[in-house]
């Protein structure tokens, strides 16, 4: 079945379309000139040249596709919309932020996203400048809605969400530490949890008996894979919600995954068992594997990165992960599950000196 079909038609061109009629516009070339597509590619090509080297912009870029890929994976909310797209006409000057969102509760915010990387771990902060936070601001109290910053600490792969009044400071604009920042995190209200569950998570990949299983003078491990397990502990997971979650959380939590044990039949391989667990087990029979959040993004940079180097900007997202969590059924789960709530300090917090 052809890409155009009646069931699947082509999307029409819209935002080519405008970039065209721009460029038409602005050279004054008509529309029906036969040279148009010829002269337009050729000043585009320059450009996409000059934005493919632009780290700073293919890495924010890459990010505000992570917040709204992360949002729509969290599940909690109505409406999600970029709002940054085309002109803005009004009395005063006024930049529109990435995104509108409405919540599940009916209320609406505009999101800003930024992107933050230090060089050193303890060290993350960023700043706004007063011009630019004050075009934001104004655009947001020309439609009535709260503006909100969405701050993906890429260090740490750490979303955090804040009210930018929190952090004004007395010349206008905006300085903003992590720490402080996820104190005064409110990414709880689109779905934003803390995952806790008892270590072990086990993998078990069985070997397909009919097929040679082997152990090289190495101790390399040859065979094909007949089936794959999931445990809890020593609790086999058969549900596959509980599955699901529970190979989500082994492949991208923040549990350390052990070196793998071969598993012997005799003098055969029956396959192999990869064990994930914390580093330093606490003493209360769970532990936290991860904000939902930070192990999305762990997905998403699988997809979208290759090791420092941007090679897609949209990655996948994945609701069926954790939009279950709102109405998860602990008492018959096989899988052992506590959620944190995120929420933030009511606490004001003062704006920090723009020093490192």
């Amino acid at each position: 079945m052809s890409k155009d079909s009646p069931e699947h038609p082509q999307p029409k061109a819209f935002d080519l379309l405008a970039s065209l009629a721009a460029f038409a516009q602005r050279e004054g070339i008509a529309l029906n000139d036969r040279t148009l597509i010829d002269r337009f590619m050729a000043d585009a090509r320059p450009r996409l040249e000059t934005a493919l080297s632009d780290a700073t912009l293919i890495h924010g870029s890459r990010t505000e596709r992570l917040f709204e890929a992360t949002v729509v994976t969290l599940g909690r909310y109505r409406m999600l919309k970029t709002e940054d797209i085309g002109r803005v006409h009004g009395a005063a000057k006024a930049r529109a932020p990435d995104f509108r969102v409405v919540l599940d509760d009916g209320e609406q915010w505009l999101v800003e996203v930024k992107n933050v990387r230090r060089s050193k771990p303890f060290k993350q902060c960023t700043s706004m400048s007063a011009a630019y936070l004050n075009s934001l601001q104004s655009y947001a109290d020309m439609v009535g809605t709260p503006l909100k910053l969405a701050i993906f600490w890429s260090l740490w792969n750490i979303w955090t969400v804040i009210s930018p009044e929190r952090f004004r400071r007395p010349d206008g604009g905006l300085r903003v530490t992590m720490q402080d920042a996820v104190m005064a995190n409110e990414f709880g209200r689109l779905g934003e949890v803390i995952i806790m569950t008892r270590p072990p998570l086990r993998l078990v990949l069985d070997a397909d008996r009919k097929m040679p299983r082997t152990l090289s003078p190495e101790g390399l491990a040859e065979f094909m894979i007949g089936a794959a397990r999931m445990y809890s502990g020593d609790m086999e997971l058969t549900d596959p919600r509980d599955r699901r979650l529970a190979q989500v959380l082994f492949l991208f939590g923040d549990w350390t995954v052990d070196e793998p044990i071969a598993r012997m039949d005799g003098g055969e391989i029956a396959g192999v068992e990869f064990v994930a667990q914390p580093e330093e087990p606490s003493d209360q029979g769970f532990d936290g594997i991860g904000w939902a959040s930070r192990i999305f993004s762990r997905y998403y940079a699988a997809q979208t990165l290759d090791g420092d180097q941007v090679i897609q900007l949209h990655g996948e997202a994945v609701p069926e992960w954790f939009a279950p969590l709102g109405n998860w059924d602990f008492k018959n789960s096989r899988l052992p599950l506590w959620l944190g709530r995120v929420e933030p300090n009511g606490e004001a917090t003062k704006a920090e000196p723009d020093a490192d």
